[in-house]
């Protein structure tokens, strides 16, 4: 699509629709309890392991995408590109954005949301007021244009050539509503006079992301807004946050083929066709015809086609002469009765001869991802940049699903987790109903001391620095000062930081006292290492936890930089000095793992 105006991407991502989440929370510091709030619906769409907030959206007579986009929020030309994707596939039933048609519903995307960062945020619909005022009188007031009538002027002249619309439609309906509230001196909208001074409502009010509030569902404009609520000391308080998704009319889904075969096209990333004649050129004479309703065809993104047989020939056709002539075309024989599993390893051999692979590996910062799947099909994507890769595994139970946040997290990383329970549709991915705790645990880590007197602390360790000691050296006895760590367990070890050397650490041993010198370059994971190891109490150096409770074999292994130690509690705490990705401390709080960052190091 051809991008005319290049203004629009001067201005930071979404900025306008930033503006009412941040009236958001000033609003709730800064309430008039006199006041009443007005409020707006999103809804909140699930999109590549992202929440995505969108404003449902009518289509309007002479509306385009990039119109609309223009009007809910400004995009950087950086960012155009991929929220116009996300357009797409958030509304499949647009077959051509360059084309939407008037009375079409679409949900417009205005921003990638982090987990919990709405309150309702899973419920799928989110409600969040947008302005305060006393009426609704008061904001129309500040969205009209006074204006001098003209011998000849009427009403509804004014409302359909300076407001818009035509007698009788919504749009006239609400300017006329709007000119009433307006002009509230004016008792009967058919006697006007030349020379007399009315207000004329502004038509870039219809712009206003909560324009539509401001009438009910009959049209008429609301009186009064949405009150707040009364508390126990009687002053009232901004309303809720969340309204059930039945209340917005959004597009609804085609309907979906089910069965093995259309299990086995989808988790392949393509669709199954199974209805009608398909019609393959020939170089010479007529187009070889297939019937769909006798052999199946599964149609893939980059243009491969599989066609689905239980016979030797294909329509009175042996497989490998169809094969042979047409080389994006594959032919699989699959038996009667097939299975989804059945059909998938049938069509994962006919592309045997491609390079493929069953393992996916990446680094993260502080985390390493491995994935294995039973198969795994890499499709080039849109632009050819960033392929996606769909990891397809068969399980037996809903039990041996991956966990939803460690599927977002390999889904914003354009690596697609399907799991094929035999006979059951596969998974959507709604929005998870766990909250991200934005609060982590942390320790100072800023110096090697401390390091130790903070994890110390936290461990419940007794530290004593700069404790007098006193050993035998060449006949005398020698008073030092150095630091004591007791690990409650009737164990301690003297910390030394480079003050004690040579003969003086081999005398001090000898009286059965541990020492535990630390290097001055030693790396703050290093040395929560060496203490638990001298302490000799369990830990687990860069721990795997796996994403699904099945067998290793098929499955996701995160590996995290980190010292795990379990606690006689039972709780687990996981010390690390990476930043570890939200999605993944999700995971890991709900595996029960305490998360705790050691903080002001040169990786924090």
């Amino acid at each position: 699509m051809a991008i005319n105006h290049p203004d629009i991407f001067q201005r930071p991502l979404l900025r306008r629709m930033l503006l009412p989440l941040i009236a958001f929370i000033l609003l709730l510091l800064t309430v008039d309890t006199h006041g009443a709030m007005l409020y707006k619906n999103y809804v909140v769409r699930y999109d590549r392991g992202w929440d995505i907030l969108c404003d449902p959206y009518q289509v309007q007579q002479g509306d385009w995408v990039l119109k609309i986009f223009r009007q809910k929020g400004e995009l950087a030309h950086a960012d155009f590109r991929e929220f116009l994707g996300i357009f797409e596939r958030l509304n499949p039933h647009v077959k051509d954005i360059d084309r939407i048609r008037p009375g079409q519903v679409v949900d417009i995307p205005l921003k990638k949301l982090a987990q919990g960062a709405l309150p309702g945020q899973a419920s799928g619909v989110v409600t969040i007021p947008v302005v305060m005022i006393s009426s609704p009188r008061e904001i129309i007031e500040k969205h009209t244009r006074s204006y001098t009538i003209q011998r000849g002027d009427t009403v509804s002249k004014l409302i359909a050539n300076r407001f818009g619309g035509r007698y009788g439609n919504t749009t006239y309906s609400q300017g006329l509503a709007l000119f009433k509230a307006a002009n509230p001196h004016i008792k009967d909208v058919n006697r006007i006079y030349a020379g007399q001074k009315i207000y004329m409502p502004d038509p870039s009010i219809r712009e206003q992301s909560w324009y539509s509030a401001l009438f009910d569902e009959a049209g008429n404009l609301v009186e009064k807004m949405a009150d707040g609520a009364e508390t126990e000391s009687g002053e009232p308080q901004p309303q809720p946050t969340v309204r059930a998704g039945s209340e917005l009319a959004t597009p609804q889904p085609e309907s979906e083929k089910t069965g093995p075969a259309a299990e086995a096209a989808s988790a392949i990333g393509g669709r199954l066709l199974d209805k009608g004649t398909y019609f393959f050129p020939m170089k010479q004479g007529k187009d070889f015809e297939l019937d769909l309703s006798r052999h199946p065809m599964i149609d893939l993104l980059n243009g491969s086609k599989v066609i689905l047989t239980t016979q030797d020939r294909v329509m009175n056709v042996d497989l490998p002469l169809i094969q042979s002539y047409w080389e994006n075309v594959k032919v699989v024989k699959v038996p009667d009765e097939a299975t989804s599993q059945d059909i998938l390893e049938a069509v994962f051999s006919a592309f045997s001869s491609e390079a493929s692979t069953n393992r996916l590996a990446f680094d993260d910062g502080g985390i390493n991802i491995s994935i294995s799947a039973k198969w795994i099909r890499t499709e080039p994507s849109v632009d050819g940049r960033v392929p996606r890769h769909s990891c397809i595994t068969p399980i037996t139970s809903d039990s041996e699903r991956t966990h939803d946040a460690i599927v977002r997290y390999l889904d914003q990383n354009d690596i697609v987790i399907k799991e094929l329970l035999s006979g059951a549709p596969e998974a959507t991915r709604p929005p998870l109903h766990m909250e991200v705790t934005k609060h982590i645990d942390g320790i100072d880590g800023s110096s090697q001391k401390a390091l130790i007197e903070s994890f110390a602390t936290l461990m419940g360790f007794n530290y004593s620095p700069n404790t007098s000691i006193s050993f035998p050296y060449a006949g005398i006895q020698v008073q030092a000062l150095s630091n004591l760590l007791s690990f409650g367990n009737g164990r301690e070890i003297l910390i030394d930081f480079g003050n004690l050397y040579g003969d003086a650490v081999n005398a001090i041993r000898d009286t059965g006292l541990e020492i535990l010198q630390i290097n001055l370059d030693a790396e703050p994971l290093e040395i929560i290492q060496r203490l638990m190891k001298t302490a000799g109490m369990a830990y687990t150096a860069s721990p795997v936890f796996y994403g699904a409770n099945r067998s290793p074999e098929f499955n996701t292994a995160i590996s995290v930089s980190g010292i795990l130690i379990p606690m006689e509690n039972g709780e687990n705490r996981l010390f690390t000095d990476r930043k570890i990705p939200e999605l993944i401390r999700l995971f890991l709080r709900d595996r029960g793992i305490r998360l705790i960052r050691i903080e002001g190091t040169a990786r924090g």
